[in-house]
This record gives structure tokens, sequence and C-alpha cells, in this order.
């Protein structure tokens, strides 16, 4: 059985407990640690050999740098469960790469799974997250010889030869079952220290080449290198405090997992939230902002509101919008939403948005066109954007998700109800919004739990979504003078009809002779002149 992210996130997170809170913990320590996010929880298994065990100095398995970066990821609500079972102490690269051939199933070790015991290919395609450690078992029979017989150097190039081999088809096999997974391979670190003065210097040139052949192996197979030598070198006796043993420290596991794998892991677009936030310029000196909700192992308390990295508001978890007014004009403002819950944990990543006040909107693409004085007024009154790279497409069809948002700006309606649409998951939140008070003042109608966000309008359809925007604003239905002169809409039911001759009737539209085309759709340049011819019917 298959259980969701969410499921597990909210059902097992406490596991993570027989990794972070001693036994004898008391109640004060075992409260809630994990903080809210607006990231989505992935999935982290950790691969290798004993380092990603967790195997130290005195050769006892504890926290290893695995479950430093689970512990990390998990506190920010990033990660919603993790397993080392797969790595395995004295483990080569072959015996890696066998596991994920032969498809083997291992005990867990870690949190967020609802089973003992789960197989290695099912874990590798859930996962979003997997790091990697292997290859020094590989080297270190050869290695340790040299301490008295001097360096091999061709039994270590071909020991090398066969272990980057080794884990290109590892990275080979990870890809196949999981394209999207995001690897991180540790690059190795100098294990011997302590070695004579002669020695060192053979194998610091030895490290370099190795973690250059490793991290050219890497990345040419989509993966990221975590390079770990210099984070250890800076506190030997600290990190590598057995001379007799090459496995680190707790200390020593804990940098590598803060200082190398940790500032890597983050940086990455899995974090991304920046479509968690959306900002609505009404006018030079008032703003509309719209953040997703985010979610939490206990629930989301509240939210704070920063502009300009100073406080100015905290609202319920039930609020996800509000408005910033009295902004001084032409002035550039960084609005960040941060997330609380009740035990004081704090949002990490948050939701951030710029824009500036009382600029003059231009576009790149509409000084030429029929409707350029309906488009700057239409992007003006905050009724219609434009894109990202500077143009508005006056000529691409307007959309059915375009025009909800037309029409609920226009109208200024909200609700905090969701719509029931399976299909608009992928839409910003302030669109989802959008969406969804069109659809709980009865200006939209979807079909079988579908709305068809992306859909060209019809005019027709669009007659009908301005009448239903009308009997919004006014609070009752239009009653026509007579009927419209196009001859194409006989066909259409009475409520589309009625719609139609409501627009001519109002001035809104005129057609094209005796025809309405009411099967065609309407372009973006054509819907900014409607929309403003209908705001300002609202305005009277």
């Amino acid at each position: 059985m298959k259980f969701s992210k969410k499921f597990r996130f909210l059902a097992t997170s406490m596991l993570a407990l027989q990794l972070t809170i001693p036994v004898a913990a008391n109640a004060e320590e075992t409260g809630d640690y994990i903080a809210p996010s607006w990231a989505p929880q992935a999935d982290y298994v950790a691969l290798g050999d004993s380092i990603a065990h967790g195997m130290n100095e005195v050769g006892a398995i504890g926290l290893g740098y695995t479950d430093f970066v689970a512990q990390a990821l998990q506190k920010e609500g990033l990660i919603t469960s993790y397993n080392k079972g797969f790595a395995m102490s004295g483990y080569t690269t072959k015996n890696v790469l066998a596991d994920i051939q032969n498809d083997v199933a291992k005990t867990v070790t870690g949190f967020g799974y609802p089973m003992e015991q789960v197989k290695l290919k099912a874990s590798i395609k859930e996962a979003e997250i997997i790091t990697l450690t292997v290859g020094a078992n590989d080297l270190l029979p050869i290695l340790k010889e040299s301490q008295t017989a001097g360096i091999d150097t061709l039994a270590i190039i071909k020991a090398t030869k066969e272990a980057v081999t080794n884990i290109a088809a590892i990275l080979t096999e990870i890809k196949k079952l999981n394209p999207q997974a995001e690897i991180y391979v540790m690059g190795y670190y100098n294990s011997f220290p302590y070695y004579s003065e002669s020695l060192q210097n053979q194998f610091k040139l030895l490290l370099a080449t190795m973690n250059t052949t490793i991290k050219t192996t890497v990345e040419k197979a989509g993966a990221f290198f975590v390079p770990t030598s210099d984070v250890v070198a800076k506190d030997v006796p600290s990190y590598l405090p057995n001379p007799e043993n090459i496995h680190l420290s707790e200390a020593g596991y804990f940098a590598v997992a803060n200082e190398a794998f940790l500032p890597i892991i983050k940086t990455s677009t899995l974090w991304d939230v920046t479509k968690a936030i959306q900002v609505y310029v009404k006018d030079r000196k008032t703003v509309d902002v719209n953040w997703q909700e985010a979610t939490d192992n206990v629930g989301v308390e509240k939210y704070k509101v920063y502009v300009n990295d100073k406080l100015t508001s905290t609202v319920p978890a039930d609020t996800t919008e509000t408005t910033l007014t009295d902004l001084t004009e032409h002035t550039a403002y960084t609005i960040t939403v941060k997330a609380m819950d009740a035990a004081g944990n704090e949002s990490v990543q948050n939701p951030t948005a710029t824009f500036t006040t009382g600029e003059t909107i231009r576009f790149t693409d509409t000084a030429n066109h029929w409707a350029k004085d309906y488009i700057q007024q239409a992007a003006e009154a905050g009724m219609m954007d434009g894109y990202p790279d500077g143009t508005f497409k006056p000529n691409q069809n307007v959309t059915r998700a375009q025009v909800a948002s037309i029409l609920v700006r226009s109208l200024g309606i909200t609700t905090r109800e969701k719509a029931p649409f399976t299909d608009i998951a992928n839409y910003d939140a302030k669109t989802q919004s959008e969406i969804a008070a069109a659809y709980a003042h009865g200006i939209i109608k979807g079909a079988d739990g579908k709305f068809n966000p992306a859909k060209p309008v019809t005019r027709a359809e669009l007659a009908v979504m301005i009448e239903r925007a009308y009997e919004q604003q006014f609070k009752q239905p239009y009653i026509v003078q007579g009927s419209a002169p196009f001859t194409d809409i006989a066909s259409y039911n009475a409520e589309t009809k009625h719609a139609i001759t409501m627009l001519f009737e109002l001035g809104i539209v005129s057609g094209d002779g005796q025809k309405y085309s009411p099967a065609a759709s309407t372009t973006r340049g054509q819907a900014a002149k409607m929309m403003v011819n209908l705001n300002q019917l609202f305005s009277q």
C-alpha cells in the first residue's frame, strides 16, 4: 500500500524522535520542533557505506552526516521521510550497485515510513533527495598497505577506475528509476591525516585527482558533487580524533552535514516558494497580497507579514491575504510572509515578492495595436496583467482562468472557500483564489469537476460570464429591451442569447454587422476593450 506524503508527514513525524531526542528526555524536550513550510515535503534516502551508515571514530554506529541532514531538513518542514537503512558498513561500489539491481529489501532506519521494511527500487522511485557515499572501501586495503609498503600507484589507478565505473553505473540505475531525483554524491576527505609527512603530500595529490574524477563523473550523470575535504581538514583533531580509525566523530559528521551538504541541498528548486505569494498593485499607494496556506505537522497558528524586513502585521492561520495601504509612490518594497505554529517554530523558506508602487505600466507589444488605450486602462485598473517579459500579447486568446481573474478583480469579490476543480492546482495562489471567488459568486461553472482553465474563452462564454458579473454587481438581472441583431446566435440557449443581447444593448460589444461570432475565441485585446467598458458601467 502506498501512503500519501501528507499522511506520512502528519502520522509518522514523531518517529523522528528516535534520531533526535534522547531516550530519557522529558515531556518538554519531546515537544513539537518542526517548523511550518510552504515547500513540498520530500522523501530522503541515503545510500552507501559506513560513512552514510554513521560509523564513528570508535567503530560504533551513531549519528552520521545523513542523520544531521535529515534532522535539519525535517526541522524546517522540508522532508516527510528519511531512511538510511540501505547504507551498510563495509559496502563497496559493487555492493551498492548489486543492491539496486537485485532490489533488496531492508529494515528502515529513519522516520516517516508506516512499515518496518522497504524495497530499494520503490524507495528510489519515491525519493526526491538521495545521498550517495561510496568508494572508500574500494581503495581502503591499498591505502592501508601504503603506510608500510608505500603507495602502489598502479593498484590505486586500477581500483579508482573500477570504483568510478561502478559509481557511474549506480547513478545510471537511479536515474532510470527516478529521472527527477536529486542525487548528492559525497567527495572524499583525507582519511589518513596522521600518516607521515612524506605520505601526506602523495595522499593530497591523490585525493585531489580522485575528487576531480568523481566530480566529473557525477556531474556528467546529472547529479551533484559535494566536496568535503576542506571541511574535515579545518579541525582534524576534533573531526578525526582516532589515528587508528578513518571514520569521523559526531562533530565531524555534523560539520560535513552543515558545511558541505546542506548549503548545496538547500539551493534546490524543490524548495522554491516564489509561487506561493502574489502581489496585486491596486493603485499608486495600495497593494493586495495573497499567499498559499503553509503546512505544519501540528498546525499553523498565525502568519507574520514583513515589509522591507519590518513586521507590519500578524494574521490568524485562516487568513491568507492582506492589504497594504498608504505606501509611498514610486518606491520599491519587498514583502515576506512567515508562518508560525503554536510551539513557536517559524518557517525558514518564506515566500517573498518585490514590487514598486506608482509605476506607469508599459508593454513592449501594444504601441501600434488598435486596443492599446483599452489595454493601458485595463492594466492600470489592475484588471489585466502583462507577462514577465514585458509583453501583453494582445492577439493571444484570453483563457477561462484569465477571464475569471479579470471579473473578480473588477468586482472586488473574494471567498475563503476553495474551488471544486481538480485542474487548477498548477496555478499560483492568487489565480486559484480568484477562480474560487468567481465560482463561489456564480460567475463561472465547471463540468465533471474540471474548469479547463487554459482553454480559450469563446465570445458566447464570455458574454455569459459578464452577464453573471452584472447580476453580482447590481444584485438583479438585466432586463433586455429587445433582441440582438445577430443572425448567428439562434442555436444557443436562452441564457447565452440573453447575455449577448445585454452586451449589445449596453454598448459593450457591437459585433460585425449581423454576426456576433459566438464560437470564436476572444483575444486579450478584445477582452481589454470589453472589460474597460464593463468597468465603466460598474462605476456609474
